[in-house]
């Protein structure tokens, strides 16, 4: 009788306190707390292979009924591109081999070459960030799609604003705050280990796929870029973006798309915008 007691105890709490492990959905709409209009919060996926892409109906439904199109940085924006070439290099020359042992950065050197063609002699000032974006296709070994670009050619043709969360700047100068040992470190455990990091982004677009918000968090957290600094590289930026969400959709209804690790959990933007006041519902997809 006491151990059915306490079943019963256990699943009302998990009622009343949905268990964080349990949020799903990509796909949000935002309304309420004066709203003139509902807006609409999806979460993406920077890269994922081509035959893992699916665009739902429903999410280009909602952009284009939407004023504007709101990603982390405006990625149409004609100065973008000078200010990440801007930003390719350490401010102060700061180079490779001044975190890697000599037999380090050999490994390194070898393995861009065999998997990119590209001479390390030449980049070894190159900032950490960039040299991870030359492996990427590595880990996924497939003709990739980004979310990002084809919701920019959605918005373009229905002649939707595109904007941003953040500048450029802002989300470049978040990699200052981790010192540049740890971030060339994680760049030589990813080359170091391709099969773990091939076998962690396979689990990032399964659970994207399932829509699995708080697995995908988890996965984000865990990474070697991410785990020490989820406070500055998520936390931080969520609870930074509450306030031009909250001007933007005063003005109409509007699609933000952002990181799918973005969403969940007690600091992710779903449970800041419910703290907030609004009512954030899920659209299944």
């Amino acid at each position: 009788m006491l151990r059915k007691s306490f079943f019963i105890f256990a699943l009302l709490l998990m009622a009343i306190f949905p268990v964080c492990g349990q949020e799903k959905g990509v796909f949000w709409k935002i309304s309420g707390n004066g709203l003139p209009s509902s807006s609409y919060l999806f979460g993406t996926i920077h890269l994922i292979c081509e035959q893992d892409f699916a665009m739902s109906g429903q999410v280009i439904e909602k952009l284009a009924e939407s004023k504007a199109l709101v990603l982390e940085i405006d990625m149409d924006d004609p100065a973008l591109r000078m200010a990440l070439m801007s930003n390719i290099y350490n401010e102060d020359g700061q180079k490779i081999t001044d975190y890697l042992s000599e037999e380090e950065y050999q490994e390194i050197k070898s393995f861009l070459k065999e998997r990119t063609g590209m001479d390390m002699d030449m980049l070894k000032t190159m900032r950490p960030m960039v040299l991870m974006s030359l492996i990427y296709p590595n880990l996924l070994e497939c003709d990739t799609r980004a979310f990002e670009n084809e919701l920019m050619a959605l918005a373009k043709s229905e002649d939707i604003e595109i904007v941003g969360l953040e500048s450029v700047e802002d989300q470049l100068s978040l990699f200052d705050l981790i010192p540049l040992e740890e971030q060339y470190r994680s760049f030589y455990t990813y080359a170091d280990n391709l099969e773990k990091g091939k076998e962690e982004f396979r689990k990032l677009i399964a659970s994207y796929r399932e829509e699995d918000i708080s697995a995908l968090l988890d996965l984000v957290s865990e990474s070697p870029e991410y785990r020490d600094y989820k406070d500055v590289l998520l936390d931080q930026r969520n609870q930074n973006w509450i306030d031009p969400m909250e001007s933007l959709m005063k003005s109409g209804s509007m699609f933000f798309a952002v990181g799918a690790g973005h969403l969940a959990g007690d600091t992710g933007l779903i449970q800041l915008l419910k703290r907030e006041g609004y009512s954030v519902e899920r659209l299944y997809l």
